[in-house]
């Protein structure tokens, strides 16, 4: 049968087998085109910026932790571990532990010997990076090789899901808005009461696409801890109440209206997820303004086309020939109206996009983001002018043949097309590359506390935090990240007496109180966390004491330490150590780790595994946690420790840096309970069983 149909005002004669393969084909390329120029320039990843140790390094001492350091803020990921080159054995003390754009891993007393570091994060922007880099401990030693290989990310699957997502956004939020836009205006000049149902199943598929796209890479990108995996969750949950409704609207048209709000809430999904919202982006509104109508535009096209495409046919067959002509001439200038539009809008936003993303014009072929984006933009307008061609001239005239070879010229472009945006998705912006390349000012060490001031220190999340407490009511709080630096920028605040004090920085991560205060309590006011110090009265200079306390813990015969050590309120390790002077010590941790060391010759194991001999650097024991130059030493009072007496003394340690809280005999001058307080390594010590008879053997 053959059939007499109106297309783009032209009468012709078409068989449905004929009508049916070029509108199918027109919906694929269509919906390629569409998701092609709606794809956001790329979400690009987090950087590394520095190591500590570095790359390669050979270490006199053995560090207490490893710290890695990134141009952007990040989440640590399972698989993240230092380990011994020999045996390949884990050496962290405690869970790695991220603060803004560092990670801090943990490391128990490491004996010379090559390590290896294994890092994987994921990027606020959803990406997830990784690496591997080597250090020794031992000075001589040659330099290491890395033990581990990164893990790799699964780029495949993370594309894909990222084009399901867009393909059905795109879909649902394009068909969405075509319909009040053009579908019904075309209907009510027809003169026919024939409503949308033939577009609510494409509706429903692009939801349902866009769900699937979204539940895929939820469970990859930490979902509510991250921008990215938190605006997919929103999204995912979102595209499952629009598919939910449109498709009850093809039975009650009114949860159609639901739809829409639903189609419009998904719409700025990938602006708030993308690099729109990065920092760095000036004027941030704008970019995502224009990227949100850079999507928007996409959809318009897209969900034209389909709706001409097979909405259209769907629909004649219930109308009249003079109703479906009428219908067909009041729809596709409107659709030539919207997709003019679109390319429009497209291009401006994409323009403004371009301009951000890129800090050079040389970029644009010095860089694999810029090439990338020139074959992408070649590529869009030659699918621009040949779809220009072919409404204006081809299909007018009927030229069947020559439409189906240019549409198949299309679908090659759009081959080429696709593979310019997947690599979009994975390179670097421009701006990045630049701000990469300038090396971003690194963190700064903290400064000494003022001479004389009384100093105090407390724990917020994974940072330290030390209170200088000055003559005459001033106060200044200094706040340690766990890389061992200041942690700048941050909104910090002084609580007494019911009252909020501002403060003013005074250097890397210090932070001076606006007023003078005088209250027996105050809090320190952090985004990780308030912290709470009891105000001393007046305290007098204690340096002898505290160098008394070191030499007698020096002078002890043997001793047993309680350690409870933690690098965030979460991640703790207990451990109990024996100390036989010179060079003896055994001990066993709350993770079920244990060790015995006689003078050169260390023994270890895990769990309820044999104890595997290895060499070390013999130990001199016992020694004080603080090392021979102190400053800021000052009595605090006296307290009681295991029924004792005993007097308190805090001071500043420049070495770590850290602060310490010492309560000492005052007749023996032994320390019997010592606070530390360093960069995520917040360690309490309770000292006993001094010089009594402790026996430790080589194990058989």
């Amino acid at each position: 049968m053959r059939w007499r149909r109106t297309v783009f005002g032209a009468t012709t004669k078409l068989s449905d087998e004929t009508l049916t393969r070029w509108t199918r084909t027109l919906a694929a390329a269509a919906a390629l085109l569409a998701a092609a120029a709606a794809a956001p320039p790329a979400w690009a990843h987090a950087r590394l910026v520095s190591t500590t140790p570095g790359d390669g390094a050979v270490l006199a001492s053995a560090p207490p932790r490893v710290t890695i350091r990134f141009d952007d803020t990040v989440r640590v990921l399972g698989g993240t571990t230092v380990v011994a080159n020999s045996g390949k054995r884990p050496v962290i003390a405690g869970k790695p532990r991220a603060s803004g754009r560092a990670i801090t891993i943990p490391l128990q007393k490491l004996r010379d010997g090559d390590y290896t570091v294994r890092w994987r994060v994921l990027s606020d922007d959803g990406h997830t990076v990784d690496g591997v880099f080597a250090f020794a401990v031992g000075a001589g030693r040659a330099p290491p090789s890395a033990a581990l290989s990164a893990g790799g990310t699964n780029l495949t699957r993370t594309v894909i899901s990222r084009w399901f997502f867009f393909a059905g956004l795109l879909i649902a939020v394009g068909v969405a808005l075509f319909m009040p836009l053009a579908w019904r205006p075309a209907l009510r000049a027809a003169g026919t009461d024939q409503d949308e149902r033939a577009l609510w199943p494409l509706v429903f598929s692009g939801f349902l696409l866009a769900f699937l796209g979204a539940s895929s890479l939820i469970p990859h990108h930490d979902p509510g801890t991250t921008r990215f995996g938190l605006a997919y969750e929103i999204g995912g949950i979102v595209a499952v109440i629009g598919a939910t409704l449109s498709g009850i609207a093809l039975v009650d048209r009114r949860l159609g209206r639901g739809a829409f709000v639903c189609a419009l809430a998904l719409l700025p999904i990938p602006s708030v997820a993308g690099h729109a919202l990065d920092r760095g982006q000036w004027p941030r509104p704008l970019n995502v303004a224009a990227d949100i109508l850079h999507v928007g535009a996409a959809s318009m096209w897209i969900g034209g086309l389909l709706a001409l495409a097979i909405g259209l046919p769907r629909a004649a067959r219930k109308l009249s020939p003079e109703q479906r002509a009428r219908f067909s001439a009041a729809l596709v200038p409107r659709l030539s109206a919207i997709a003019l539009a679109s390319v429009a809008v497209i291009a401006v936003t994409g323009l403004i996009r371009a301009l951000s993303e890129l800090s050079a014009v040389s970029q644009l072929w010095s860089s694999g983001y810029g090439r990338a984006l020139v074959v992408k933009t070649g590529l869009l307008a030659l699918l621009v002018s040949l779809g220009w061609l072919n409404r204006s001239r081809l299909v007018p005239k009927l030229r069947l043949e020559a439409l189906r070879r240019n549409v198949a010229i299309e679908l090659v472009l759009l081959a080429g097309l696709v593979v310019a945006v997947a690599f979009l998705t994975d390179l670097a912006p421009g701006r990045q590359l630049s701000r990469a390349v300038a090396a971003p000012q690194a963190p700064q060490p903290i400064t000494d506390p003022p001479p004389g001031a009384t100093v105090l220190a407390g724990e917020s999340g994974d940072r330290a935090v030390g209170l200088a407490i000055m003559p005459g009511g001033r106060f200044q709080a200094t706040v340690l990240g766990p890389d061992e630096n200041g942690v700048d920028g941050l909104s910090v605040a002084f609580r007494a007496l019911g009252r909020t004090f501002g403060a003013t920085p005074c250097g890397p991560g210090c932070y001076r109180a606006d007023a003078r205060i005088a209250a027996p309590r105050i809090t320190v006011l952090l985004g990780s966390g308030p912290v709470a110090f009891a105000i001393p009265g007046r305290t007098q200079p204690a340096s002898r004491l505290v160098s008394e306390a070191r030499r007698a813990f020096a002078s002890l015969r043997s001793l047993m330490i309680h350690e409870r050590l933690a690098s965030s309120p979460r991640d703790k390790l207990s451990t109990i150590f024996r100390i036989v002077a010179p060079d003896r010590l055994t001990y066993v941790t709350s993770a079920g780790s244990r060790a015995v060391v006689i003078g050169a010759q260390r023994w270890d194991a895990n769990g309820k595994g044999p104890l595997v001999h290895s060499t070390t650097t013999p130990l001199q024991l016992p020694g004080a946690e603080w090392g021979p130059r102190w400053l800021n030493a000052r009595a605090l009072g006296w307290t009681r420790v295991g029924g004792r007496r005993a007097r308190m003394v805090s001071f500043f340690d420049p070495r770590l840096p850290g602060w310490f809280e010492l309560a000492v005999d005052p007749s023996t001058h032994r320390p019997l309970e010592l606070k530390m307080t360093a960069a995520a390594h917040f360690m309490h010590h309770r000292y006993t069983n001094f010089n009594q008879p402790m026996k430790i053997t080589a194990p058989r």
